[in-house]
């Protein structure tokens, strides 16, 4: 098969560290932390890819050791377990490591980590070759013992069976089945520093998803030793950072780690994170300088106000983050395409837009906008959502609701991300005028993810999706396997749209994935479900000019794996 520029730009044969810093490309990847980003308007300082673009307020010496920084968190972390928990795995990444970072831009894998290359003699065939020397931190069952191989293992057969894995499609192209005890055999050690499998057929998403901060690489004692006591409160990890302190409603402490890889690094000695989930009280804080990065939800007033201050370093980039009505198509009236149909049209996407986005976002149609290269054009997303209330009650009396009918509209219960209620509200405005008398019911985060949403026990419910870089993962909500192997959430089931999902993870060719992965999108707005999108706007971040990160450094960035090379003027 003759390869396309998209696969070889997965596909680098044994990549050199000297080609990583030529190219650059610190990548902060963050999972959860995404709760707290993607709400407020726009800034034309975004790059076209999206990525982060920083107003530094001032040149900067080189780097220093020593001293800690203290970071605003606007939602509690349930835990710090890489395989298990979705609310820390920013933090996660800090503490484990990683095969390899990932460029989203270049649609690149870094080799900064604990893998030193990647061979693939064939597109389904990955051989690692894992970086001596990688040490566990001095504490815990594992304490100063090198990561190997069987510790990839081990990682990789966790991660692909746990309950709550975001995605487990991969490890099932590595098993070949469904089945979680067809995984282990196919995950193969011939020695402490090779690691290799090969996946039943192929998966392109497959070497962007390694770099996911789910794939976090936990060595095997500790993983026997703990188990059934689990990681979520504790960390006994490889990376730049060990876990000092956790109390996830209050804080969470992390002390530099002496065993790590990189020699002088991490600079910083330390980095707590403290949680304060009411966003005034956070944003106060922060311009108190009691935190010496904002964890608030900034708003482009609030951003336009930081970024003309000259104490203030500030960014802004197009948020893949987006909020997302989903539909349970099991019950009625949502397995009626009228209904369904009736409430896309009847939602105020460009409200959403001005009273929450503060008037600069863009529509996503099933991926999001920034995802330019995949995502369906404006015109026609904006088209097809076009707001029509005349269109959305005759839709109802034709199916019978004209009178309407009441529905619980379950959310995610944040009180430190206040758009997620915002945009509820909305959605319960909008839907009041076609008879639809919602009422929101918000629960607790943990309860939310693994009692209400996972299977499949709402009507409606409304959370924001977290944010991906590849068109493969919006997608797989659809299919009638999920992200799982197992099911949707939804109760959607369409072989035609199956078909298109799997064609287009297997498809190497980057123009004819284009329209395949098109075709797909446009089968699923016909459907007006199970997942209605909304819109989506920018993110906005800001900390004291004394914090730098790599970037702000005015050359390239180090390719070290994202938090290492943060670094302060302060004195601890």
């Amino acid at each position: 098969m003759e390869e396309s520029n998209y696969w070889q730009r997965l596909n680098r044969k044994r990549l050199s560290r000297r080609a990583l810093l030529s190219a650059s490309g610190t990548v902060a990847i963050g999972g959860a932390a995404a709760f707290v980003v993607g709400c407020g308007g726009g800034s034309d300082d975004s790059s076209p890819d999206g990525s982060s673009t920083p107003r530094p307020s001032r040149s900067v010496g080189a780097p220093v050791s020593g001293g800690t920084i203290t970071q605003g968190r606007a939602v509690t972390v349930l835990g710090v377990d890489p395989h298990l928990d979705l609310t820390g795995l920013d933090i996660d990444t800090l503490l484990y490591p990683y095969m390899y970072g990932w460029q989203p831009g270049a649609e690149t894998a870094i080799f900064n980590n604990l893998a030193e290359s990647l061979e693939m003699p064939e597109v389904t065939e990955f051989i690692f070759n894992i970086r001596p020397g990688v040490l566990n931190s001095p504490v815990g069952p594992a304490a100063g013992e090198e990561i190997t191989s069987e510790d990839c293992k081990q990682s990789f057969i966790r991660r692909g069976t746990a309950l709550t894995a975001p995605d487990k499609r991969f490890p099932q192209k590595i098993a070949g089945s469904a089945d979680p005890n067809l995984l282990a055999p196919k995950l193969l050690t011939p020695d402490p520093y090779t690691f290799r499998f090969s996946m039943a057929e192929p998966f392109v998403p497959g070497v962007r998803e390694m770099a996911n901060p789910t794939w976090g690489i936990v060595s095997a004692k500790v993983l026997e030793t703990r188990r059934g006591q689990g990681l979520s409160q504790v960390a006994f990890g490889a990376g730049p950072y060990m876990l000092e302190e956790f109390k996830g409603n209050e804080r969470v402490v992390l002390k530099k780690n002496p065993n790590y890889f990189i020699e002088g690094r991490p600079y910083l000695d330390g980095i707590t994170y403290v949680v304060i989930t009411e966003n005034a009280s956070l944003q106060s804080a922060f311009e108190n300088k009691q935190h010496d990065v904002n964890g608030s939800i900034l708003l482009k007033p609030k951003f336009d106000e930081y970024s003309e201050n000259e104490d203030f370093v500030t960014s802004s980039a197009p948020s893949l983050f987006y909020p997302v009505i989903h539909l349970n198509m099991r019950r009625a009236p949502f397995d009626d395409i009228k209904v369904r149909h009736a409430i896309n049209i009847a939602v105020d996407r460009d409200q959403i837009t001005n009273l929450v986005f503060g008037g600069e976002g863009n529509y996503n149609g099933p991926i999001q906008w920034p995802q330019a290269k995949w995502a369906l054009p404006q015109d026609e997303l904006r088209a097809f959502y076009k707001r029509d209330l005349t269109a959305a009650k005759q839709l109802m009396d034709s199916a019978g609701y004209g009178d309407g009918f009441d529905v619980s509209l379950k959310t995610p219960r944040l009180t430190g991300v206040s758009f997620i209620n915002d945009i509820a509200r909305i959605i319960q405005t909008n839907l009041r005028e076609i008879n639809i008398n919602v009422q929101i019911d918000e629960v607790e985060l943990g309860s939310y993810i693994v009692s209400t949403l996972l299977p499949g026990n709402f009507d409606m419910t409304f959370f924001p999706n977290l944010p991906y870089d590849e068109p493969d993962r919006p997608l797989a909500f659809y299919h009638s396997l999920g992200v799982t192997g197992a099911g949707n959430w939804t109760g959607y089931n369409n072989q035609d749209l199956d078909d298109l999902i799997e064609a287009q993870s297997r498809e190497f060719d980057e123009p004819k994935r284009q329209e395949i992965v098109n075709q797909a999108q446009r089968l699923i707005l016909e459907e007006h479900g199970p997942q209605l999108t909304l819109v989506g706007g920018y993110q906005y971040s800001a900390h004291w000019n004394y914090v730098h990160y790599p970037y702000e450094l005015g050359e390239d960035p180090s390719g070290n794996p994202f938090g290492v090379d943060t670094w302060t003027e302060e004195e601890a």
